[in-house]
């Protein structure tokens, strides 16, 4: 009687929507990361163009292949966990690359820390003609830095409350750098449908209120800034992020010190949301924008005064705009 091959350690997550020319130098990244036992999940997502073809010249036994039709990135991503083995799970966008060594180490230490949900590591982020630099220094800033950690050898091991605290405020982790038990992902639900530009971000929450997370600060991935990505469309990506925070507030039962700053973070990006509608003199998205903020946040006279001023005949709020730049040396 055959027995079946034991799950691998780890399962990659590879999303891909019409990137077939970057699909072989991401598979090759994968297949050098130093992972022996790594299975990798490549979810079409609707590609159009030759993704197929180029899978089937690139497929091996540690590739499975899984075509549907677009549903957007979180889908993509979900049927992938459900198809994937392995004991942890991690990801990998298709134009995305991992540098070798670092990945073993994470598997390493979650086999040895069971207390630990997540790992996950720094990243370059950048473009070729402008150079790269670390994601944890562009994203985390000095606080990413100060939270209070225990260490063990290179990993820093975060206070959970402190964590979750920090995400809260601002997306710490890069996606194609972390590595995450099967079952937290699971129980945590997996990634929201309707958030496609920061749905990886909501996840981490809802996985933070619950698990410790560590950080490795060798750098596993290379993130290219390129034209076509969703983080160009900066519109998009500031009103997912309030919903990140709406979705959260919705959907888990967040303690009072740490609702305070959830709420005080969605007011912040919602106006910066609405403000970015009046800089450009959309004024009426720009009203709906501050009257959104106005029933979520409450009375705040600086919010209710750039409400009035998008509501004016537009002539006017130009004119009003320009003698305040005028008085205060301003550009608002």
């Amino acid at each position: 009687m055959e027995t079946a091959p034991p799950a691998p350690r780890l399962s990659v997550i590879v999303c891909t929507y019409n990137r077939a020319s970057f699909l072989p130098g991401c598979l090759a990244s994968l297949r050098g990361a130093g992972v022996p036992d790594l299975e990798i999940v490549v979810v079409d997502d609707g590609s159009t163009d030759d993704t197929r073809q180029v899978i089937e010249q690139l497929n091996g036994p540690d590739v499975r292949y899984i075509y549907q039709v677009n549903k957007g990135l979180s889908t993509a991503r979900n049927t992938g966990i459900l198809a994937s083995t392995g004991r942890y799970i991690a990801y990998l966008d298709s134009d995305d690359f991992w540098l070798p060594g670092v990945a073993a180490d994470l598997v390493a230490f979650l086999d040895t820390h069971p207390d630990v949900g997540v790992v996950f590591a720094d990243a370059k982020v950048g473009n070729p003609d402008e150079g790269y630099k670390s994601w944890a220094a562009w994203a985390g800033r000095a606080e990413f830095a100060a939270l209070p950690a225990t260490t063990d050898g290179p990993f820093r091991v975060f206070d959970r409350t402190a964590f979750y605290r920090l995400l809260i405020r601002r997306n710490l982790v890069f996606t194609g750098a972390v590595l995450q038990r099967r079952e937290l992902v699971i129980d945590a639900g997996l990634f929201d449908a309707a958030l496609n530009a920061a749905g990886d971000w909501e996840l981490y929450l809802r996985m933070a209120a619950r698990a410790m997370f560590a950080f490795h600060p060798g750098e596993l991935a290379i993130y290219t800034f390129h034209d076509g990505q969703m983080t160009k469309d900066t519109d998009r990506m500031v009103r997912e992020f309030c919903d990140v925070r709406r979705a959260h507030l919705s959907r888990v039962a967040v303690a009072p010190p740490e609702q305070a700053i959830l709420r005080k973070s969605l007011k912040e990006e919602s106006v910066y949301y609405a403000y970015k509608a009046y800089a450009r003199e959309d004024y009426p998205t720009a009203r709906e924008r501050f009257r959104q903020v106005l029933r979520e946040s409450g009375w705040d006279a600086k919010t209710a005064a750039y409400w009035l001023l998008s509501a004016l005949p537009a002539p006017l709020t130009r004119g009003v705009r320009w003698v305040g730049r005028r008085l205060t040396g301003r550009r608002g």
